[in-house]
């Protein structure tokens, strides 16, 4: 269960492993419908320590409770180095039989371009991944952009 919550907050939050490494409990907020608020103190593109916010959805919520075992606010959420999650990451989808291109990257990637194929356009996708420039979320979706674009509108497939 602790492989499902971490990828699941990786996902909802689309975590760089770094961050999610970093987490503490008090990081992480019960909203009255079951979703969470997730606090990130700092990431690569926030080296000064502004912090952001991120979704955390219910499913999610629901499974990191079920890990959190009494922990102190101030414990670390999966007690794991970067380096530990990522072996975790490519471990679990070899064992899903997903093959082996998976990395600690792999739920922010995802997440990513399943936002795209439901519409999100491309400022607010940058926003929810906290990127400061358009490049990485942009090669990232370029599949699902191109299925939306111009051309596939005009065939009516968009």
């Amino acid at each position: 269960m602790a492989d499902i919550a971490m990828m699941s907050l990786m996902r909802d939050a689309l975590l760089r492993v770094g961050e999610a490494a970093e987490l503490r409990w008090e990081d992480l907020a019960q909203e009255p419908d079951g979703t969470g608020r997730l606090h990130i103190r700092r990431s690569k593109t926030d080296q000064e320590g502004r912090g952001a916010v991120a979704f955390v959805s219910a499913p999610s919520m629901s499974a990191l409770r079920t890990i959190s075992n009494g922990a102190s606010p101030a414990d670390s959420i999966f007690g794991l180095s970067s380096r530990q999650m990522r072996r975790r990451i490519k471990a679990a989808a070899a064992s899903a039989g997903l093959g082996g291109d998976f990395s600690g990257h792999s739920a922010r990637v995802g997440m990513a371009q399943d936002l795209v194929r439901a519409g999100t356009e491309l400022t607010a996708l940058m926003n929810a991944g906290r990127w400061k420039s358009h490049e990485m979320p942009a090669h990232y979706t370029r599949n699902e952009e191109a299925g939306r674009g111009a051309v596939a509108r005009y065939y009516g497939v968009a």
